[in-house]
């Protein structure tokens, strides 16, 4: 690819990837920071020491999964023309090349000047994280909704300490627009995220809603919201999952541990879900939970003219 070439495919990327964490709630990000390099190891094409590192999104917010912590989550967004390579070991090769450098970037950048000025002006609580996400997306529109999340699994990166790393490729991009476009249409844009009860946050008092989605949530095939419809709530439970009986029934029990007292309305959405031929999947599951007073409607979020029915 020509310099001009990549040049654009980056700015697309970033640009999709900005906008994309702009909708799940990921305001007054930092954008294309440069670091200045401070480690000896970290060496170019040249085999000199590398002078300096592109942050190019930095977001930092407090962890509604864990008490008195702030994440500091650097994006390094990539971007491909012409779809994912056909070949898993290229995957993975590069995933490998791609996860190094972001490593690279967050070992300098927690000793950056300007970074831990953005923290303190942030009001960091006592523990501040630095994790990684790496934003991989294409411009395949054919194969947009390709999960390489599965190749990338088998990778082993030979990364130092003890930083997370998320990965944010088109499959799961297309999956969280999909949600933010569903709730955005059925709610006006008046709904919120829903926190489940995991992690180590003890503060019983604390509000389980909140207007971003925090890394965890972003890289979960479940995501979870509450909206309001004329004065109402509604849980609405977001999978990712292929509909069947199993899942059906797993995401069933998920909304009413994670919704109990909340709400008397359900919504569970499912990609695939087809109310011609699965709606008397959907009441034979319902028996299972018929203790319960909710009300349960499953529907699809791939809209069609089958949501008619």
């Amino acid at each position: 690819m020509s310099g001009e070439n990549s040049k654009n495919s980056g700015e697309i990327g970033e640009k999709i990837a900005s906008t994309l964490l702009e909708k799940v709630g990921w305001k007054h990000q930092i954008q294309n920071i440069s670091i200045s390099c401070n480690n000896s190891n970290h060496i170019n094409d040249s085999g000199n020491q590398k002078k300096s590192h592109g942050d190019d999104i930095v977001y930092i917010y407090d962890n509604p999964f864990h008490d008195e912590t702030t994440i500091v989550a650097h994006v390094s967004v990539k971007h491909n023309w012409d779809g994912y390579s056909d070949l898993e070991s290229v995957i993975r090769k590069k995933f490998n090349n791609d996860i190094k450098e972001l490593e690279q970037i967050i070992q300098c950048a927690q000793y950056n000047s300007e970074i831990n000025s953005l923290i303190e002006s942030y009001e960091a609580k006592i523990n501040v994280k630095h994790i990684g996400v790496l934003v991989w997306l294409h411009n395949n529109k054919d194969n947009i909704d390709r999960n390489i999340l599965p190749i990338i699994a088998k990778s082993k990166p030979s990364l130092d300490g003890d930083t997370p790393y998320y990965v944010i490729d088109s499959g799961r991009a297309s999956f969280l627009l999909r949600v933010i476009n569903d709730l955005s249409n059925k709610s006006n844009g008046n709904y919120q995220f829903y926190y489940p009860k995991i992690g180590t946050s003890i503060l019983v008092d604390s509000d389980r809603k909140g207007n971003f989605l925090p890394i965890e949530l972003i890289s979960s095939d479940i995501i979870t919201a509450v909206v309001n419809v004329d004065g109402k709530n509604k849980f609405y439970l977001y999978s990712r999952e292929v509909f069947n009986d199993l899942t059906c029934k797993n995401m069933m029990a998920y909304t009413l541990n994670f919704s109990a007292g909340l709400v008397n309305e359900i919504c569970i959405g499912f990609p695939d879900y087809n109310p011609t031929q699965d709606s008397n999947i959907v009441n034979r599951v319902n028996l299972s939970f018929k203790e319960r007073s909710e009300r349960i409607q499953v529907f699809s979020y791939k809209e069609s003219i089958l949501d008619l029915f």
